[in-house]
């Protein structure tokens, strides 16, 4: 508990803790929608489970483009006005979805939700590193970290309960979803909208980042993990568990915030822990976990009826969490070590890119299996996340020496 404390450093701005709050608020919403939203538009809206996936997964092409955009304007108008838009953008697109009743309004609306999640990382870490001195930066990034993962789960736990109303409780969880983007946005108006001290991207921009051949590998390693690990994890689990094995929306809840639990756990011990190892030795170390998980996925799919199966899938969602937490202390922060500072922005939004990818190919392909063979996808997920780990050794190639080996740090330097 101590260790954990510590992450809630009361030194760090007031600013600092009004964005924290807001980040908590955000993912409470996200938390209460995104393991529910398949479920929804299939078995609330009957739109074919392909389909409603592939619609889920769609905002992964907007995603794509305004992460890069925000990457720039940041350093331009400002990252808060840029978070601002992009969460009343969300509010916006989250209660459109409760008037979705045909695929092409639901792939309309994922197009709309993909403009706003693609901006949010780029500008909230900019937002957060100019509200804090360089020395404060690990606390502050670390306390975000918990601060967003304890949301998500509690979010996930509440909107399980409220899920189990079916048509009329998926309603709900959508308008409260668009209720926190709105007060989120409320919150950062408080803040000021500073502009980054360096230039924006002045020595050669996106085609210098991809020129970094260690962060091209990165990258892909990257989009591999998200579209066979935690995309399908996040968006594709529950509807497994619930056509499979037929476990209810309650339990998939209470399952997520298992995950919560775990990450804010061991997050801190295992970051301790892997420390003086190399960084993609952790990364495969993520990517194995991560192996394990979705094969135990399989054996619970294949095997077992809902009772077991809950205690099953909940014991690979933490073996998935602890992959997690090594997946978060090497992953960025050795994107943000290649990174000049006059490219740092570039270099978040090209992350940003491989992160909203992999949400694209995710979904989308994974919702297509489990149509059709929904054993193939966990199977798939674990042959995918192999490939990644064997993917680092690609990456392990281009790095200096000194970013292969030392201290992993939980935020930008």
């Amino acid at each position: 508990m101590r260790r954990l404390l510590r992450l809630f450093d009361p030194e760090l701005p007031p600013k600092v803790w009004l964005l924290q709050l807001g980040v908590f608020i955000n993912f409470l919403g996200n938390g209460m929608v995104a393991p529910f939203l398949v479920i929804y538009l299939h078995f609330g809206r009957g739109i074919p489970l392909g389909l409603a996936g592939s619609a889920v997964a769609l905002g992964g092409i907007t995603a794509v483009t305004s992460g890069l955009v925000a990457g720039s304007l940041a350093d331009r108008i400002g990252p808060r006005n840029i978070l601002v838009a992009a969460m009343i953008s969300n509010a916006a697109a989250y209660l459109l979805y409760t008037q979705v009743t045909v695929p092409w309004q639901a792939f309309a609306v994922g197009l709309m939700v993909g403009f706003g999640t693609g901006c949010y990382g780029p500008s909230s870490q900019n937002l957060l590193a100019s509200l804090v001195a360089a020395e404060k930066r690990q606390a502050a990034f670390a306390q975000n970290r918990v601060t967003s993962v304890v949301g998500l789960g509690a979010g996930a736990a509440i909107g399980g309960v409220i899920a189990s109303a079916g048509l009329s409780g998926y309603l709900h969880l959508l308008v409260l979803d668009a209720v926190t983007f709105l007060s989120f946005a409320a919150l950062m108006l408080l803040l000021p909208s500073a502009r980054a001290a360096t230039a924006a991207g002045s020595n050669g921009g996106y085609v210098a980042v991809m020129r970094d051949r260690a962060f091209l590998w990165l990258v892909v390693v990257n989009i591999a993990m998200v579209a066979a690990g935690i995309a399908p994890m996040l968006v594709l689990l529950p509807a497994f568990a619930k056509i499979q094995t037929h476990v209810g929306e309650a339990a998939i809840g209470a399952i997520y915030a298992l995950n919560t639990l775990t990450i804010v756990a061991a997050q801190l011990p295992l970051t301790k822990v892997t420390a003086a190892l190399p960084r993609m030795l952790i990364l495969r170390g993520a990517a194995g976990l991560w192996v394990v998980s979705w094969l135990v996925c399989l054996a619970a799919g294949a095997s077992l009826h809902a009772g077991a199966a809950i205690v099953v899938i909940a014991m690979a969602v933490v073996v998935y969490a602890l992959g997690e937490c090594l997946y978060s202390s090497v992953m960025l922060p050795t994107a943000v070590s290649l990174a000049p500072p006059e490219l740092r922005g570039r270099y978040l939004g090209a992350m940003g890119l491989s992160w909203q990818s992999g949400f694209l190919i995710g979904p989308s392909a994974g919702s297509a299996i489990l149509g059709v063979a929904p054993l193939a996808l966990p199977a798939l997920c674990a042959a995918a996340c192999l490939a990644a780990a064997l993917g680092t050794r690609l990456v392990d190639r281009n790095l200096s020496p000194a970013l292969r080996q030392g201290a992993m740090a939980v935020a930008h330097p």
